[in-house]
């Protein structure tokens, strides 16, 4: 089974549910006893004995047992009675029996629906994805994935492949129902949805079901280890993924790579790059930067502007750590506030973005404007037009670099109100709209099937 369809099975770092509601596997019980009695079980255990005394807690311990310790004084205090529940008649609920948990509110009721998983989902990318530890035990509530499933399962066996129906029925589907329609269709057919559309489509068309069916999470992952296989490493798939990113969506993107691959994220990047590349993307892997939402501290970022002028424009030759410090584990908009300061205070650039292309060279510089352009503050929602910038570079000049095309479409699609202020950009920019392009530099069921994602993104995904 190959790395990125694991097996989703029981996981060790989760309790058994059958323990829920007990200790130590003993019985739950509500109110108050007398103390047990000697020698008798207690909930499936048994109070032993000592020799032929018998023993009782009011009594301390058998004496004989203890013939080198001094006499004790017998202890003449017993359990508490029972308290007197203010209310007559009080009877405790029942406790719900471990085997069967209660069901989540507006859980799915259709015939055969599996058992509904208690584990929260995640976000990324602007959408809800399930947990990654209970692919398999999970449901969407209200959905039947069975009709789409089946659809699915027509559309692919016998001679040919129906792509319409591929198109129409995976394009409108959320994160959640991808997986949801993965899992009824492993458990109707015996057969993994990814492989099945591996075996069913080529070339580029197979590239954006794979990135479909895979949900963003998962597409990320394998995008991730697809970069750093071979000889080479693809540093600008990594620049995407891994630079100006939310931290939650970091840390969530690597424990996925590990429970998907079975490797470690910060040990394939630290073996695949080198010098100081390598260097700030282990420090993107690691930081502890505020979160997105932290007010601004102007204080800090007058320090910052000074910083990055003593160790780029004030010196002979550049400090680029200092560069990647500030760049990686400063917010969005510190650095937003950080970029506006400086050339109003250093005049020799009008911006800061000349800055990075007088001090930088190749991949450093590439990754430093990319972070430079999610926090631009001629824009008001920066990161909407660099990714908008990005998809039109995919198909700039001569030639169409579908792959990045793919991804980008892709993994904007799954936030579909930002997918529209993207779509928006692009028109502003570019005078034209992002369908019409896609439309004259693709063709097929690549198409067909990059047109329905971006033509639907403003309808509710089902």
């Amino acid at each position: 089974m190959s790395y990125y369809q694991p097996y989703y099975g029981a996981n060790p770092s989760y309790p058994d549910a059958t323990t829920a509601g007990s200790t130590f596997g003993l019985p739950s019980t509500s109110g108050y006893g007398p103390p047990p009695i000697p020698g008798q079980p207690i909930g499936g255990a048994y109070q032993p004995q000592y020799g032929s005394l018998p023993y009782h807690p009011s009594q301390g311990p058998p004496q004989s047992l203890y013939s080198s310790q001094p006499d004790l004084p017998p202890q003449t205090s017993h359990y508490p009675p029972p308290p007197t529940h203010p209310h007559p008649g009080y009877t405790a609920p029942p406790v719900p029996h471990p085997q069967q948990p209660p069901p989540l509110p507006n859980a799915s009721t259709y015939p055969g629906a599996p058992h509904v998983s208690h584990a929260p989902p995640s976000w990324y990318l602007g959408t809800e994805v399930p947990n990654i530890f209970v692919l398999a035990d999970f449901i969407v509530p209200g959905y039947n994935p069975a009709g789409d499933a089946e659809k699915i399962r027509n559309a692919t066996k016998g001679f040919g492949t129906n792509d319409d129906v591929l198109i129409s029925t995976l394009a409108p589907l959320s994160a959640m129902k991808m997986q949801a329609v993965a899992n009824r269709f492993l458990a109707a057919y015996g057969l993994q949805l990814v492989d099945v559309l591996d075996k069913e489509s080529r070339f580029n068309f197979n590239w954006c079901l794979r990135a479909l069916a895979m949900g963003p999470l998962g597409w990320d992952v394998w995008l991730l280890r697809e970069a750093m296989q071979g000889i080479g490493t693809k540093e600008k798939i990594l620049t995407e993924l891994l630079l100006a990113r939310p931290m939650s969506e970091i840390r969530l993107l690597i424990s996925a790579y590990q429970h998907f691959t079975g490797r470690q994220l910060i040990q394939d990047v630290q073996n695949d790059l080198s010098m100081k590349t390598k260097r700030m993307f282990l420090m993107a892997l690691s930081s502890d930067r505020s979160p997105d939402t932290t007010p601004v501290d102007y204080a800090h970022v007058a320090r910052d502007v000074d910083v990055l002028y003593n160790a780029g424009e004030k010196r002979f030759g550049t400090d680029e750590m200092v560069f990647c410090e500030i760049f990686i584990n400063r917010s969005p908009a510190h650095l937003r506030a950080v970029f506006d300061a400086y050339p109003k205070k250093y005049k020799k650039y009008r911006s800061f973005a000349k800055v990075i292309r007088a001090e930088f060279r190749g991949h450093m510089e590439a990754a430093l404007l990319h972070i430079y352009k999610g926090a631009d503050p001629k824009h008001d929602q920066p990161s909407i037009y660099r990714d908008a910038k990005l998809i039109h570079q995919s198909m700039k000049g001569f030639g169409t670099r579908d792959h990045e095309l793919i991804w980008r479409v892709v993994r904007a699609h799954w936030d579909h109100i930002r997918f529209e202020g993207i779509k928006a950009a692009y028109f502003k920019k570019q005078k034209t709209t992002l369908e019409y392009h896609i439309g004259k530099e693709t063709s097929g069921s690549y198409r067909k099937l990059l047109l329905e994602l971006t033509q639907s993104v403003g309808k509710v995904k089902r």
